[in-house]
């Protein structure tokens, strides 16, 4: 057996292996005799069938599968012996068989790329701050109060705050010099255009921010005619883009937000006291930030690695995480009511971010299990444990840890998880040689 390895693109190889006719004859004679057992041919008995017949009956099917056999039998001993770290097989090629003069065949594949690690140990990384404040739990605390808020039927001549629910009429005109109603401009847009008794609350995000802003203050009956919105050139509709409009605004009515007072709102919380609930904000905040901080530790140290290592990935890798990546984006998108114009109008963007993306990612798996290998790092069966723990207990019970061993089993997964836990050792070693 004599082989080739010619380098076809990044990270792909065009391997070529060569048998000669004495090799390639077990592999010939075992098919033969195969067909001799089991085809049939009208006149004679199965299995009985001269070789002569086989032979010419069935020489097309004898040649394709001898080179299949060959190919079976021998190319995992040609990638051991030519030394190759096969990532993925693209493609087989230029297969060729013939019992007198043996077989050849070109194998495409990916391989592990060759480079360079990047300084790893004694990155300068830069710690986050950690400190949770008064201010900031007190801030957290009355977040949470508005979740317990009741809303009441204003009384006459109060105003309207932060917080209540309005209902009020709306129509927007450009300032085009002609007051030309929005539903003439962008008639498909009503939510943009006009409407009656619209209910909104005052927080930010709720609506139209200008008009938001404006109906602070209001009462019930009043109107104001000159409420200016500027549309940004970014996100907006296209007709209006860069555009600014006025808006006549009419009050019909509101609810005001009543907060609980202390006493309630422990109870409406299911806690013992404002303070038990204040400490467990007090708790919960100091994780996040630690979790944070951690964090951001990570990514400087990531940061660091990817700027001093360019090299090139195998396709399929990039390919696998980009369609993992654009299906995440996907399904947040949709969560958070992204419309399907937004992407199809993007798609080009989103795709070549997601590529970049991908790139990245699989860049940094070589690079992290580089330093595991570099330093030795190896994955405990306690170390998966933890790990799968870890996913486990921030499902909100929605799995278990046997549920994930099981998925992974079923999805072949297993060592592709253990290498995840081995980079995320890397990862850890090097924060810890972090200065």
């Amino acid at each position: 057996m004599t082989f080739e390895k010619k380098e076809s693109s990044p990270c792909v190889i065009a391997f070529s292996v060569k048998l000669d006719a004495e090799e390639v004859q077990p592999t010939y004679k075992k098919v033969l005799n195969m067909f001799l057992r089991e085809v049939s041919v009208p006149g004679f008995r199965k299995g009985k069938v001269p070789m002569a017949v086989v032979k010419d009956r069935f020489s097309g099917d004898i040649t394709k599968e001898c080179a299949g056999a060959c190919f079976r039998e021998f190319y995992p001993k040609a990638v051991k012996e030519a030394e190759l770290k096969v990532v993925n097989l693209q493609e087989v090629e230029e297969m060729q068989f013939a019992p007198e003069t043996g077989c050849t065949f070109t194998a495409k594949v990916e391989v592990k790329p060759e480079f360079d690690l990047p300084k790893y140990k004694k990155l300068s990384i830069k710690p986050g701050d950690v400190t949770v404040t008064d201010a900031q739990v007190e801030e957290r605390l009355e977040s949470f109060r508005k979740a317990f808020a009741k809303f009441e039927d204003a009384k006459d001549g109060e105003v309207i705050g932060d917080g209540d629910f309005v209902q009020f009429d709306y129509a927007g005109f450009l300032d085009d010099g002609a007051n030309t109603p929005l539903s003439e401009v962008v008639p498909d847009l009503k939510a943009v255009c006009s409407a009656e008794g619209f209910w909104t609350q005052l927080e930010e995000g709720r609506f139209i921010p200008e008009i938001l802003e404006s109906l602070k203050g209001m009462k019930v009956g009043e109107t104001k005619e000159d409420v200016k919105v500027h549309f940004p050139q970014d996100n907006a509709p296209e007709a209006l883009k860069g555009r600014t409009c006025t808006y006549k605004v009419t009050v019909k009515n509101f609810r005001r937000r009543a907060l609980p007072d202390d006493a309630a709102f422990a109870e409406a919380a299911k806690a013992e006291s404002l303070d038990a609930l204040r400490a467990q904000f007090r708790e919960q905040m100091e994780k996040d930030a630690v979790a944070a901080e951690l964090e951001g530790r990570r990514n400087q140290a990531i940061e660091q690695l990817l700027s001093k290592a360019d090299f090139d990935v195998p396709p399929s890798l990039v390919q696998r995480q980009t369609h993992s990546y654009l299906e995440d984006l996907a399904m947040r998108a949709q969560y958070q009511g992204v419309s399907g114009d937004y992407i199809e109008k993007n798609r080009d963007r989103i795709i070549a971010d997601a590529e970049e993306h991908a790139v990245r990612q699989v860049r940094l798996s070589y690079i992290l299990l580089g330093i595991a290998e570099a330093e030795k790092l190896e994955v405990t069966d306690a170390d998966v444990t933890a790990g799968l723990e870890k996913i486990a207990a921030g499902s909100n019970g929605r799995t278990t840890v046997d549920d994930l061993r099981k998925q992974l089993a079923e999805q072949r997964q297993t060592e592709v998880y253990r290498e995840q836990v081995r980079a995320e050792k890397a990862l850890d070693f090097i924060l810890a040689e972090a200065k």
